[in-house]
């Protein structure tokens, strides 16, 4: 597939340009907005499975499956750039445990590669509170274990975001999590007293986050790790 040139690029922004995926999903889409609308990038430039309406001057949709990264050709001028992957799902809207894996660990981990063959130079990832490669939780050990696979690509730089439960407007809606979200304002005063780390954060938080951190940069080899209660302070 031939990528669409960079050339005509908005100006007034500088010569940055950030890498995005999964920007059609919760904070993926708020995390957009940011990059659209700040003059750190100047081209902004989205991965994804479906083409959307939105319209910047700043955006370029690409159209390409996750599972086909390896034969996408690169992106010109992605070098020294950023990325983020906002990549995930459930088991349950995913469909299976086989499923879940191929979009929480293979797709992140494809994003990964590709995002690192376009010569970017940091790397922000989404996962969740608790992960741990060791759990026997499905969920949480997927979500470890592509925190691993991530920081074994060796990024000059790597910022890697675990919120607690997400709150706020998804395309979808999810039972669960608006039965949990209820549950948790009853449980509020536990979350001042030590449990800070499971209080939901607002999606646009965790949006916000991966926005700003990425002004940070790090040395090859220590990923910078935001726990839940930190991505509660932006």
């Amino acid at each position: 597939m031939n990528i669409p040139s960079t050339q005509h690029i908005a100006t007034g922004a500088t010569q940055r340009q950030a890498l995005v995926f999964g920007a059609t999903g919760a904070v993926g889409s708020e995390l957009l907005k940011h990059c659209l609308d700040g003059d750190r990038y100047r081209r902004v430039i989205v991965i994804a499975r479906r083409l959307t309406s939105l319209k910047h001057e700043k955006l370029l949709w690409i159209e390409a499956g996750f599972d086909a990264l390896n034969k996408l050709a690169t992106v010109p001028g992605l070098l020294d750039g950023h990325a983020f992957c906002c990549l995930g799902t459930t088991i349950k809207a995913a469909g299976s445990a086989s499923a879940f894996r191929r979009v929480d660990y293979d797709y992140v981990l494809n994003a990964a590669r590709y995002a690192k063959k376009c010569g970017v130079i940091q790397f922000s990832l989404v996962t969740a509170t608790g992960a741990n490669p060791a759990s026997r939780v499905l969920y949480s050990r997927t979500k470890g274990e592509i925190e691993a696979a991530v920081i074994a690509e060796d990024f000059p730089s790597l910022h890697i975001f675990r919120p607690s439960l997400l709150r706020g407007k998804r395309a979808e809606f999810r039972l669960k999590e608006e039965i949990a979200n209820c549950v948790s304002f009853l449980m509020t005063p536990l979350f001042l007293v030590g449990l800070r780390r499971y209080k939901p954060v607002e999606i646009s938080r965790v949006a916000r986050a991966m926005y700003v951190s990425a002004d940070q940069d790090l040395p090859t080899g220590s990923p910078c790790i935001h726990e839940s209660e930190d991505i509660q302070s932006y």
